[in-house]
């Protein structure tokens, strides 16, 4: 048995088990970067099963492409997609996106398997795409893979800028990097290289990145619960129609105050990039000062999975678990609201959320005044 034989069995074992961890996160997990990032490592494990029967038997229309397709198209475009799903802020870019790239999808994927060929595949030779696919291919890969490079880079661009504002988001580029770096493997596939073991190596390379880029990324708000965090997530809000929920933090006595500080910045971080968040209010409880109530609303499901799946969540979910006692979910469904815009700020000095200061000990109560000013969501809750 030849060794380019062998790497493409060790690779489709890699490929397995890839799929099977990303599988086993995208049930509790749902989001888009996880399914796309599933699909692209059964993807790969397709295609290095059809290296390893071409190395040994040789060649044909079906082996060939059963390997092209997976690794120059679908992997690369969809790696760059979630990668876009991932780090983008804007609702916009990632609507653009998903627009761009599942047309691209559809369509070179038609093309490519349908191409006619210049000359069948024959032989124990790597077959490559430079030399048997017609002009039109090349035109569909060349679209794919340009989409495929400019999402990784605008991604990467995004999470270093991100990292330099915000230190606690540095954690993120260890999970896009890799990726990022496995569309680089797959499209490495497209190049002449000297010994044919060099393509089941990169294919089983982009397939172990995706799986370790993955797992790098924690999961987000409701997937799961660490320990100590009481309460398991609802099934989820009805399609099309505005959701809301209730998050109840219960605090360890020595980590209030880390905990506020993690809060504070995410909120903050709600606020600049979550139109699709029309409330997300933080509550203090005068008579329970280790409880922090969290008051949720969204326009809709999507809005609510794209708030979930932000990296700033993903890590106030993963950071804040050292803090948290006990947490209960109250999922909500609105019936009537009415949200009027808060005030930019608030006097200095006064109590935040309109609560009136407690008196001192012994003092006689007085008039209670008009409710003050609600700080904006942007400010420092709790008065500190």
């Amino acid at each position: 048995m030849s060794v380019p034989v062998l790497i493409g069995f060790a690779g489709v074992l890699v490929a397995a088990a890839a799929t099977g961890v990303l599988a086993g996160r995208c049930v509790h997990q749902p989001r888009i970067y996880l399914i796309l990032w599933t699909a692209s490592a059964l993807s790969l494990a397709v295609a290095l099963a059809a290296q390893s029967m071409g190395f040994a038997s040789g060649f044909g229309l079906a082996t060939f492409r059963a390997v092209q397709l997976p690794t120059q198209l679908f992997v690369p475009l969809w790696l760059g997609w979630g990668l876009v799903e991932l780090a983008a802020g804007s609702e916009a870019a990632r609507f653009g996106v998903r627009l761009v790239a599942s047309a691209l999808t559809v369509v070179a994927a038609v093309i490519l398997a349908t191409d006619p060929l210049t000359a069948p595949p024959a032989g124990k030779s790597w077959p490559s795409a430079s030399a048997l696919f017609q002009p039109i291919s090349h035109y569909a890969l060349d679209a794919a893979q340009v989409v495929a490079a400019v999402a990784v880079l605008a991604s990467v661009a995004l999470a270093v800028a991100r990292a330099r504002k915000d230190p606690l988001s540095r954690p993120e580029l260890t999970g896009i990097f890799p990726v990022g770096l496995g569309v680089l493997a797959a499209v490495g596939l497209r190049l002449p290289w000297p010994d044919r073991s060099a393509y089941p190596l990169l294919s089983m390379l982009a397939a172990a990145l995706i799986w370790f880029g993955a797992t790098r990324i924690q999961r987000s708000p409701g997937a799961e619960e660490a320990p100590g965090e009481q309460g398991a997530p609802a099934p989820g809000p009805a399609p099309g129609k505005p959701y809301g929920r209730i998050l109840i933090f219960t605090l360890l006595e020595d980590r209030v105050a880390e905990f506020d500080r993690l809060a504070e910045q995410t909120a903050e971080r709600v606020r600049t990039g979550e139109p699709g968040t029309l409330v997300y209010v933080i509550h203090l409880v005068p008579n329970a000062p280790l409880q922090r109530i969290f008051y949720e609303v969204y326009r809709d499901p999507a809005a609510f999975d794209s708030h979930e799946s932000q990296p700033y969540m993903l890590r106030f979910v993963a950071e804040r678990r050292s803090c948290v006692l006990a947490t209960n979910v109250i999922e909500l469904r609105l019936k009537y609201a009415k949200i009027a815009p808060l005030p930019n700020s608030q006097p200095v000095g006064a109590a935040p959320l309109g609560l009136r200061p407690l008196p001192p000990p012994g003092a006689r109560p007085g008039p209670v005044p008009p409710p003050g000013p609600v700080p904006s969501p942007g400010r420092r809750y709790g008065g500190a």
